[in-house]
């Protein structure tokens, strides 16, 4: 066992320096290279806690994930430019629509309600509305900066600001979940999903692994797409001044 940990952690680390010589061509290599020995420490963190979230109380198994939402809610804020409102609108968006999709995979009895299930179920749910509403949002700042001129178009007609944005709204919101909908057209065709790989790993039946994966991964994409409506819908004022304009420093 341990003899496999080092070759996984070792292996890791050289495909992280591989990745780095590649991105250095495109001036990224310093961020690849600190992204990834993040996400060394990090995973290192996450198993030791895990394994102490394990003997203790359902309870602080909600606390790891609320405390995932705000860390996933604050990567969003830095991507939309650290404007004011959208932290706390991305945290609640994220951590709201994760836990309601936590909840019938342990209401149903699909998963027993255990720290072991609870937290990596969740942290899956986390991580994808994250990454959907940081895609949303760094769109939807790019649509309203190409579409100035239509958006103050609109706001000289004494339209709102939701309605003036509506289509930079939509484009962002798209744009953020063609990833996902093409994942899900090729579920099972060309890659098989962790939930589903890590289950066929352990011995378990198939078509019960593709029942679960498959029901989660609707439910990726579900939590992502509101969780993103969610967030720019709120998001939406703190790109206008009081006097309902544009704010120069928001785009």
């Amino acid at each position: 066992m341990v003899e496999v940990i080092v070759l996984g952690f070792g292996l890791a680390i050289a495909l992280l320096l591989l990745a780095a010589v590649l991105a250095a061509r495109y001036h990224i290599w310093k961020e690849v290279t600190i992204s990834g020995a993040r996400a060394i420490v990090q995973i290192l963190i996450l198993s030791s806690v895990i394994i102490l979230m394990f003997n203790l109380p359902v309870y602080w198994s909600l606390l790891i994930l609320l405390a995932m939402a705000a860390v996933a809610g604050y990567t969003t804020y830095t991507r939309a430019g650290k404007l004011e409102l959208i932290f706390p609108a991305a945290v609640v968006s994220i951590a709201v629509t994760s836990m309601a999709m936590v909840v019938p995979f342990f209401l149903l009895g699909i998963f027993p309600l255990e720290p072991r299930y609870l937290i990596p179920t969740g942290s899956i749910f986390i991580g994808n509305a994250m990454n959907v509403s940081s895609l949303a949002i760094d769109r939807y700042r790019g649509e309203l900066r190409n579409r100035r001129g239509e958006v103050e178009a609109y706001l000289a007609l004494g339209t709102s600001p939701r309605m003036a944005t509506e289509h930079s709204l939509k484009q962002g919101i798209l744009s953020a979940l063609i990833p996902s909908i093409d994942n899900m057209k090729n579920l099972g065709l060309v890659w098989i999903p962790g939930v589903m790989t890590g289950m066929l790993l352990s011995g378990s039946d198939p078509v019960q692994a593709a029942a679960i994966q498959v029901s989660i991964f609707i439910a990726i994409f579900l939590t992502g797409m509101i969780s993103a409506n969610i967030l720019l819908y709120y998001a939406t004022s703190s790109f206008f001044t009081k006097a309902l304009q544009l704010r120069e420093d928001a785009l």
